[in-house]
């Protein structure tokens, strides 16, 4: 059997599908080609499983040991580890359970994924100096409008239309888990490191637009422009304080 044929069958046994390797295998030591086989199979959706757990234990705890073994081996399937690194593996889970679980009871699943996804993306970003206020002092009144910011690489937001922090809190109280009232409407978080730390806060509906068009590098006043239209009596200038205070931003464009 050619060799690229061999890795390939032995690839898709792995995984769980029929794949004929009498012959191609030998076992050793007492133990069968089959028994082998059923090693590696083993270790590889256990590894796989424990590194996503680590990653999205809130997640986890949602679903409970048992379901979250069967998502664990759905997901690999669909997005099988290309790296012997497995903290990378859970970039696509997001998006992978807003299909699986779209128009479900357990769609909410996808935004608390992409919550610890975000606190893993935040927590591991690069750093980078804060706004220099000396700069921005100097901007003139009337070219403020065109003013752009760069979010600080560790910035992360999240919008859900469930309470998807208040779910995450839930499960940080080393007492037991509170209940979450799913219909408690949507929530917006802001995800920024502090020197005390990761910091994960509930922002308004108006605040996140400011940032997110901030983020997408369009100019301040694009940004007024978006946070009035969600709240007609947002106060930017109280906002825009506040995130440089807690250096949400990095530095200004031009």
């Amino acid at each position: 059997m050619p060799l690229d044929e061999l890795q390939r069958r032995f690839v898709a046994s792995l995984y769980g599908e029929a794949a004929d390797l009498d012959g191609a295998i030998s076992g050793a030591g007492g133990i069968s080609a089959t028994e082998c086989l059923a090693i590696y199979r083993g270790n590889l959706h256990v590894a796989f499983a424990k590194a996503l757990e680590l990653g999205f234990p809130v997640l986890a705890a949602l679903c409970g040991p048992a379901f979250f073994t069967v998502l664990a081996r759905e997901f690999q399937r669909a997005h099988p580890s290309a790296s012997g690194d497995l903290h990378h593996i859970g970039g696509p889970l997001p998006h992978y359970l807003r299909q699986r679980y779209a128009g479900s009871e357990f769609a909410y699943f996808a935004d608390v994924a992409a919550l610890e996804w975000a606190r893993e993306e935040s927590a591991r970003a690069a750093d980078a100096a804060p706004l220099d206020l000396r700069g921005l002092s100097a901007v003139a009144d009337d070219a403020a409008a065109s003013v752009r910011f760069a979010l600080h690489p560790g910035v992360r937001l999240v919008a859900s239309r469930w309470p998807v922090l208040a779910i995450w809190e839930a499960h940080q109280d080393p007492g037991g888990v509170r209940g979450v009232d799913l219909g408690a409407g949507p929530e917006q978080v802001l995800l920024r490191r502090a020197a005390s730390g990761l910091v994960l806060e509930r922002i308004s509906a108006a605040e996140f637009d400011l940032l997110t068009t901030l983020g997408r590098g369009e100019p301040l006043g694009a940004a007024f422009d978006a946070a009035i239209a969600a709240d007609s009596t947002f106060d930017v200038g109280a906002a825009l304080r506040r995130f440089v205070a807690g250096n949400v931003f990095a530095s200004m464009g031009d």
